[in-house]
């Protein structure tokens, strides 16, 4: 009976290949070894590495990113390329894990801060030029390095690398141009500058007005959800953001739903906290609760009862920590980039047990549905193990009380 439960918690799946992990196409470039397909499987892994920045692990949702950065974010398309490259073979070079190098966990931290560098240089610093490129690639050699070191660490792949690179980027670049002063007024920090987006947003780097009282669309609301996810890429744009969602979807309908679920609650919870409007509507306070949602729900989380509401507590501290990293950070000058996020979810991953009903761990992570799947397969599994144990020992006692007799 145990091998016929063992063996759908790998291959019992009636879904299409393609979606989830496509871990299939994984085993198929691992056998080829070619100098083409060594070449095609560094490019897969940086394209799960695109797509790990939107909270999926799958090389056609990362494609489909890449088309829509193509298409509406040409020249943030040509950074996180170089960075994520750059990453990706550093990476190779360190001998990091050949299973993170695979699933792009060496790869999403200099994606994103490619990403946001090509957004916040020009703000911060001015036009691009060679010291401000060298600066960019000394950050995404320091962030390979980051990564490294957290692979002794107990807590999963995550932002921090990304973080402290682009903040020690910030200020280097910021100093380098303005001085030490910071008591100007805070410029906008999330303008967009490519040519082809239809980005709009106003200054978002500073608390304004209470929201009280003033009429909100919720029209833009709406909007707002659909900005936060194209904001995970520093850029304000729907179609981005639309590809974005479809991309989780192609991965795990759970992980989309708790992200849509994250961004609702920041953008709402942006309303209450009174803060302005314009940065609202741009998704500047859903993405990082959209972060939150999509990791925790179903990713680090086994899913239960108690990992559902985990979840959405995580999801509403990140608003708050994220309120309060913003109070700080605005007479500095600098934006919160994912602090809020990966703060709270180094936190809260620390609930996770391997062996925990409340909080139980993925035994070998994949996407949410097959994590539960083989968690639920396991639990049955240790059940009739226990009963057959049971059984044996009352048999073994019965053969010993007639032995006696």
């Amino acid at each position: 009976m145990k091998e016929r439960l063992e063996g759908p918690t790998h291959h019992g799946y009636s879904r299409p290949v393609f979606v989830g992990n496509f871990a299939m196409l994984q085993e198929f470039l691992l056998e080829k070894e070619s100098f083409f397909w060594s070449g095609l499987r560094l490019f897969e892994f940086l394209l799960r590495g695109f797509s790990q920045v939107v909270c999926a692990n799958n090389p056609i949702s990362g494609l489909l990113i890449v088309i829509s950065l193509a298409c509406t974010a040409p020249v943030t398309l040509l950074f996180t390329s170089i960075t994520g490259t750059l990453g990706l073979l550093l990476s190779v070079l360190l001998r990091d894990s050949q299973d993170l190098i695979a699933n792009g966990l060496t790869t999403f931290n200099p994606v994103l801060l490619g990403a946001v560098s090509c957004t916040l240089i020009p703000t911060i610093y001015g036009p691009y030029d060679t010291f401000s490129i060298l600066c960019l690639l000394l950050a995404t050699i320091f962030c390979a390095y980051v990564t490294r070191s957290l692979e002794n660490n107990k807590l999963p792949y995550i932002a921090w690398p990304f973080n402290l690179s682009e903040l020690m980027l910030i200020l280097l670049l910021y100093t380098q141009d303005n001085g030490f002063d910071t008591t100007e007024k805070p410029q906008p920090l999330m303008r967009m500058h490519n040519a082809t987006s239809d980005a709009t947003t106003a200054d978002v780097s500073i608390i304004g007005g209470n929201a009280t009282g003033v009429h909100v669309n919720w029209g833009m609301m709406f909007r707002a959800v659909i900005m936060s996810a194209s904001q995970l890429m520093a850029i304000e744009n729907a179609v981005t953001g639309s590809v974005i969602y479809l991309a989780i979807l192609l991965f795990s309908p759970v992980t989309a739903g708790f992200a849509l679920f994250g961004a609702i609650i920041g953008s709402l919870a942006g309303l209450m906290l009174g803060v302005e409007l314009a940065s609202i509507y741009s998704g500047f306070w859903g993405y990082n609760a959209f972060l939150t949602g999509g990791v925790l729900g179903g990713n680090f989380f086994v899913l239960t009862g108690q990992t559902v509401v985990a979840t959405i507590m995580a999801v509403v501290y990140t608003v708050i920590v994220q309120y309060c990293i913003h109070f700080f950070f605005k007479n500095l000058k600098l934006p919160v980039l994912g602090l809020p996020f990966t703060i709270v979810v180094s936190l809260f991953v620390n609930l996770r047990k391997p062996d925990d009903k409340s909080f139980p761990k993925p035994a070998s992570p994949s996407y949410p549905e097959k994590n539960r799947a083989d968690y639920k397969a396991s639990r049955l599994l240790r059940r009739i193990s226990d009963r057959d144990d049971n059984d044996d020992d009352f048999k073994d006692r019965k053969q010993k009380t007639v032995v006696n007799v």
